[in-house]
């Protein structure tokens, strides 16, 4: 039985030898691209407010202003995107993290990883994620076509890691220029305040974190002031608030404010930000109820005394006279079917998506008209 076996085997080999080299023939490996790089600070840097040679989301002089905790999470890079335009039928990207940080509950391309949009039809469609490499730094391709299309493109940088180094990278032969549309260059920003689910926690890529979903159905940036665990409604927050030149003020900082802090901590930053900024509308964000206040009494009662300390501030605002003031409450934030977070705190995707679709009518209320 084995001879015969073999006798069939050996019979078979010289015409799996010819389909093999008639399969290479017809489809022969595609040649490795030799990408040519650029560094991305040549191009447009989108939802940062400040000019400084880097990708942190406050400037250095507020290093000794600042808590620490602030400080260490403004170097983290969310929100922030590179805007550029590209014939490139492969485009590419380097990129080097400054902590290489990891979390059990976030996916590494969301903490440290990069994403591509397109501009198609006036409208930013996904091409591909950078996932990022254990080591810290990584290089990957985000797009290999075969024919070179002349686009605009949005790149999304890391959301819960800083940025050292990044380069972009077109196929030799291609040619990568700063964007020729004005799309989210010709806009006052929307400048946002705000905890970890502001900063982006837990989006599975960059481009879901729902700012940065916003900034693509708005057509307009948004600088991130989310920091995790420490949007508190803090002044000295507030003085880099007023450095900007926004369409909008967003603040949403009852998750991470105890009760007995919001009402007057809040009523503060209004007035700072309108003293520095009268004529911008600011718009107070309630926090949405977490899963675990469905099941534990006491989470619930300190979610809701939140909810009332803010109300309390916005009433007594409006009685001293504050306009262009607004208030939004945190109903639906995420849906009703408790589907929305990953870990009763933090949304997935789904969350996310939920979260841009609630606030959205409402940004684009309130800048309706605005440059």
């Amino acid at each position: 039985m084995k001879k015969l076996l073999l006798r069939r085997l050996k019979s078979l080999l010289p015409a799996l030898f010819t389909t093999t080299m008639l399969q290479a023939q017809t489809n022969p490996a595609k040649p490795k691209t030799t990408f040519i790089y650029h560094d991305a600070m040549e191009f447009p840097v989108i939802d940062k407010y400040h000019q400084e040679h880097n990708y942190n989301r406050l400037p250095e002089k507020f290093k000794a202003t600042v808590r620490p905790e602030v400080w260490a999470l403004s170097l983290n890079s969310a929100g922030i995107a590179i805007r550029f335009r590209s014939n490139a039928a492969a485009i590419s990207a380097k990129w080097k993290v400054k902590n290489n940080a990891s979390m059990n509950h976030m996916t590494a391309t969301g903490i440290k990883g990069l994403d591509l949009y397109a501009l198609v039809n006036n409208n930013w469609q996904f091409v591909n994620s950078g996932i990022p490499d254990n080591s810290g730094s990584s290089e990957r391709t985000l797009l290999n076509g075969e024919q070179q299309v002349e686009r605009e493109y949005l790149l999304f940088l890391p959301l819960y890691d800083g940025v050292d180094s990044l380069s972009i990278g077109v196929n030799a032969g291609a040619e990568i220029t700063p964007p020729a549309s004005q799309f989210l260059l010709d806009k006052k920003p929307i400048v946002y305040y705000g905890s970890s689910i502001a900063q982006g926690g837990c989006a599975s890529r960059p481009g879901m974190a729902y700012t940065n979903i916003l900034v693509r159905k708005l057509q307009r940036p948004i600088i991130n002031f989310g920091f995790s665990g420490n949007g508190m409604f803090e002044t000295n927050v507030g003085e880099a608030l007023c450095e900007t030149d926004p369409a909008l003020f967003v603040i949403d900082c009852n998750p991470n404010t105890t009760p007995d802090l919001i009402h007057e901590r809040a009523v503060k930053l209004v007035q700072q930000i309108r003293t520095c900024k009268p004529g911008v509308p600011i718009l107070l964000v309630e926090n949405f109820m977490y899963e675990s206040a469905y099941f534990t009494p006491s989470v619930k009662e300190i979610a809701l005394k939140k909810q009332a300390e803010l109300k309390k501030a916005y009433a007594d605002l409006q009685k001293l006279g504050f306009k262009n003031l607004y208030y939004m409450t945190g109903e639906n934030f995420i849906g009703e079917d408790h589907e929305g977070t990953v870990d009763g705190v933090h949304p997935t995707d789904v969350g996310m998506e939920r979260f841009a679709a609630h606030i959205l009518p409402t940004l684009q209320k309130l800048t309706k008209g605005k440059p």
